[in-house]
This record gives structure tokens, sequence and C-alpha cells, in this order.
């Protein structure tokens, strides 16, 4: 992971981990799915609580969670 993130956070729940990180520059919510070496394709993306594009821009202070997307059968 290069410098535009840094890793402040991290906890392992029974299902998935919790982690918390700084994002040091600005970024798009498709930049930050790079720098997690995430493929956009498997996860869905909230900022602040609202479903995200890829070219949504993160701003200082905003709340962004990474969700897996589920599919059925």
């Amino acid at each position: 992971m290069d410098q535009k993130l840094e890793h402040i956070y991290e906890e392992s729940k029974t299902i998935g981990s919790l982690k918390e990180y700084i994002v040091k520059e600005k970024r798009t919510v498709k930049d930050l799915l790079h720098d997690l070496n995430l493929d956009d394709k498997y996860f869905a993306i909230l900022v602040d609580g609202k479903k995200a594009r890829l070219d949504t821009e993160i701003a200082q202070g905003q709340s962004i969670v990474v969700l897996p997307r589920i599919a059925g059968g």
C-alpha cells in the first residue's frame, strides 16, 4: 500500500473485520478500492451512509464503508 492511506486501526470479528484508515490525499472511491487491492465488482461502497459511485470524491472526515456484494440463487 502506498502512502496515500494510513492504517490506524484493525479489529477482527467473527464474520469479517473492521479496519480504519486515514485518507491523506484527495481520492475517489475507485482510487480507494485500488489502494486496498479490492475489485469494485465485488464490493458496494457507502460514503456517509449513502451508496457511492466509483467517481465519488472522498473528503477529509467522511465515513467510508466497504461491503461485500451478496448474491443468492
